[in-house]
């Protein structure tokens, strides 16, 4: 049960991460023009944490003992970016309701997350009486 929920974990991680990865270089790069204000600073963290998911999906698929930390450092950073880029959508309006939008996907994401290794890694302990 616990490979099989980390196994999806990891996955859907790893797919959402390179999707982000995909999507912003093809903005940054001018392939791609959205119908959309895009706030350059959020465009580029959304690039870089994409790849920094992607190296956490892959800490999480090999069970490496510091994938919680790093998940959880992952989450705090959106939730962080979440409120801020939210604080800026409401004072100054430079950034579009379509990014709040996604960054509440990212950091719902990044939550769950982290709370399905935090749990999976609880149901481990108290299996092989650890706890």
């Amino acid at each position: 049960m616990k490979k099989l929920l980390i196994n999806i974990v990891s996955t859907i991680v790893i797919i959402f991460s390179l999707l982000s990865i995909w999507e912003g270089s093809r903005v940054l790069l001018g392939i791609s023009v959205p119908d959309y204000k895009v706030f350059a600073p959020l465009l580029i963290y959304n690039v870089v944490m994409g790849f920094v998911g992607v190296v956490v999906g892959i800490t999480i698929f090999i069970r490496h003992k510091y994938s919680i930390r790093y998940s959880s450092i992952v989450t705090l950073f959106h939730i962080s970016t979440l409120i801020t880029i939210s604080l800026l959508y409401f004072n100054t309006s430079s950034v579009s309701a379509h990014s709040i939008n996604a960054m509440i996907i990212r950091s719902a994401l990044w939550l769950l997350t982290t709370i399905s290794l935090l749990f999976s890694n609880r149901i481990f302990k108290r299996k092989n009486g650890r706890i």
